[in-house]
């Protein structure tokens, strides 16, 4: 079963990285899952019956879910060793925004990375620009449906904070913007992932962790009381 799950988790990491192939063929998608049951020697009905089996004896969940997520260390490690992660620090112009620069794109949180519970970040550069939407995006692997992470971000005005908070409620690629007024100009930009449930033995794999800005709003957003 950990193996199953392991790469279901995968499967679905894939299908959300190619969100605008996979939403508009179905087909492709259901290939691609029965790929990974195939692999396997798994049937569908058998998957749903160990999965509701689990459901009823989360002991045994936590500490597949423990084994997964120690599988997904071990691969971001080789990672590490595969590929160059020094941080571009130079801001990236887009066309219709920029890419601010990050400390870390890729890296793994275990227990002992996050205290409270908590993984802080913030842009390295930040443009002294009036108005306009200040996002993130990354992808994800290893949380289970035991856990609710939720992401804040803040950007810091003169004399007014602009704060946004979106929950993550599955593994693959998470999004989220916020805007500030056309009057107002941003000073920082920094957030955090707050995990209510952390336990020894997890590894939350993150990769393509960015940071952006677009000339214009994508949507409005309020400033913090």
């Amino acid at each position: 079963m950990e193996k199953v799950i392991y790469d279901i988790y995968l499967a679905e990491a894939e299908i959300n990285a190619n969100f605008n192939i996979f939403s508009s063929d179905s087909a492709r998608k259901q290939e691609l899952l029965n790929s990974v049951l195939k692999k396997q020697n798994i049937t569908e009905a058998k998957l749903d019956t160990s999965i509701a089996w689990y459901s009823g004896n989360l002991d045994k969940y936590v500490k597949l879910n423990n084994k997964v997520s120690k599988r997904f260390a071990e691969a971001a490690e080789v990672l590490r060793n595969l590929e160059n992660l020094t941080a571009n620090k130079s801001i990236i112009d887009t066309g219709n925004g920029f890419v601010l620069p990050v400390d870390k794109e890729r890296f793994l949180l275990r227990y002992i990375d996050l205290p409270n519970k908590t993984y802080t970040f913030k842009a390295d550069t930040i443009l002294n620009r009036y108005g306009g939407g200040y996002g993130l995006q990354f992808n994800i692997l290893g949380i289970s449906k035991l856990q609710n992470p939720v992401v804040t971000l803040c950007v810091q005005c003169v004399d007014t904070t602009f704060v946004k908070q979106d929950t993550i409620r599955s593994n693959g690629i998470f999004s989220t913007s916020i805007d500030i007024f056309q009057g107002k100009q941003a000073k920082t930009f920094s957030g955090s992932i707050y995990f209510p449930e952390v336990y020894s033995g997890m590894g939350i794999f993150i990769k393509d962790f960015t940071l952006f800005h677009t000339y214009q709003p994508l949507s409005v957003s309020k400033p913090a009381e």
